[in-house]
Parts: structure tokens; sequence; C-alpha cells
């Protein structure tokens, strides 16, 4: 290390703190990206939620 470099860190570790900075930015954007193109998550709901809203069921009756 050189004597005139000032600061507690050095420019390649500068350096690296600003690619991680970065890479940690893209990522958490592409979360939210891919995050508000599928919908919302349902949960354990989701399944009867979807087969609920069959036209002109109103109650499941059994065959006999």
């Amino acid at each position: 290390m050189r004597e005139t470099e000032r600061g507690a860190f050095s420019h390649e570790e500068r350096k690296a703190a600003v690619w991680a900075l970065l890479i940690a930015a893209m990522v958490a954007i592409l979360g939210l990206m891919i995050q508000q193109m599928t919908g919302p998550s349902l949960g354990p709901w989701g399944a009867e939620q979807a087969a609920a809203s069959l036209p002109d069921v109103l109650e499941a009756q059994p065959v006999a």
C-alpha cells in the first residue's frame, strides 16, 4: 500500500464494493420486475379460488 493513499480502504476494495452494490441493485430490480409480472400469491387457497368460479354450478351432488 502506498503511503500517499488516504482512507481506510484501498482502490481495489472500493471498486469491489461498488460492483457488489451494483449487482445487488440489479438483483433487487429484477426481483421486483418478476414480482410485478406475476400475479399476487393466493397461498394455499389459490387452487380453490380458481376452481370455485364454475358457471351454473350451485352445489356438487353425488351421482346415484
